[in-house]
């Protein structure tokens, strides 16, 4: 169920995109009406919390244990969630059979007008009301479509995320995998970070494991056990590094804490060579620390507002 999906700002063509409608928009769906307090709609459903932006003062709620189906433009939906803002429902999300989205988009345009087209969405909005409607993925079997207030839109729309990524698309393969295990601008959430982590760690981990268990392997001339670790550890260090830092700034803490990590990484490495007796042991002490200490990140709470380093992240 896709409650916050990036919605572009509509309110500079709002008219425009009205163009051609017959009639104003209906603000209701089934039960549930624009503007309708948490109170109001606890009266038709179970209104569960799932997720809340403090940066936009906005509540995201799934409805169950009510009216399933509802008629919007006279095709059947089923009423998913809302969004609360200011104490009032800024916008109502439904979903559909993605088999009945092009009977729906004809049916809105035979009575709206021409739809605007933006970041994967077909858009009908005036200055009053407006209707998104997601484009599914290719084998999704269904899409969402969100009825809201236009006067809420710009307040909940965020383009700064749309404009990030269409970029990402024109940067093509190279530019995403930059943007996704290299760029230490910017922040990660937990649940994004850990699939990643562990995408770049496990291999890290493995040859780190190999020098321990199996030191012979890179004994000698470069051969493939010491060209794997020189290029590929080296990579998965500097993904790691990137990562950390990213998971720092949702935390709300300077990448300075980063550098004094390394600084006494340092420290503990060079008094480590003395007391364990052997500058290899001193090396893996450190690995391991800081192995111990990427994984530690995915398990801090982020800010749960807006930052320094920006947003907080969608996923």
């Amino acid at each position: 169920m896709a409650m916050n999906f990036d919605i572009p700002d509509i309110t500079e063509n709002g008219e425009k995109a009205a163009a051609g409608g017959q009639r104003r928009k209906p603000r209701r769906i089934g039960a549930l009406r624009l503007g309708d307090t948490l109170r109001a709609v606890s009266r038709h459903y179970t209104a569960t919390l799932e997720n809340k932006d403090e940066d936009k003062e906005a509540e995201f709620y799934s409805l169950s244990e009510g009216e399933e189906k509802a008629s919007f433009y006279g095709m059947d939906v089923s009423v998913t969630g809302i969004c609360i803002r200011k104490k009032k429902v800024a916008a109502i999300y439904v979903e559909m059979p993605t088999k009945d989205r092009d009977d729906f988009i004809k049916k809105l345009e035979e009575a709206e007008g021409s739809a605007e087209h933006a970041n994967n969405m077909d858009i009908f909005a005036d200055t009053v009301t407006s209707i998104f409607i997601t484009i599914p993925a290719k084998g999704d079997s269904s899409f969402t479509t969100a009825l809201m207030d236009s006067a809420e839109v710009k307040a909940l729309s965020d383009n700064e995320a749309i404009k990030a990524e269409e970029e990402a698309k024109k940067g093509g393969l190279r530019h995403r995998i930059w943007k996704t295990y290299f760029d230490p601008v910017g922040r990660i959430s937990r649940k994004a970070y850990l699939p990643k982590m562990l995408m770049v760690g496990a291999p890290a981990a493995f040859l780190f494991a190999l020098t321990c268990f199996k030191p012979e392997l890179f004994v000698g001339e470069t051969n493939f056990f010491i060209a794997a670790f020189l290029i590929l550890g080296t990579l998965c260090f500097i993904s790691l590094i990137s990562l950390g830092m990213r998971r720092l700034s949702d935390i709300g803490k300077s990448h300075l804490y980063y550098w004094a990590f390394f600084a006494l990484l340092f420290v503990i490495h060079q008094a480590g060579e003395e007391f364990l007796g052997s500058q290899l042991n001193a090396t893996r002490l450190i690995a391991v620390i800081f192995m111990l200490v990427v994984i530690l990140l995915a398990f801090i709470p982020g800010d749960p507002k807006r930052n320094k380093y920006g947003p907080v992240p969608k996923e």
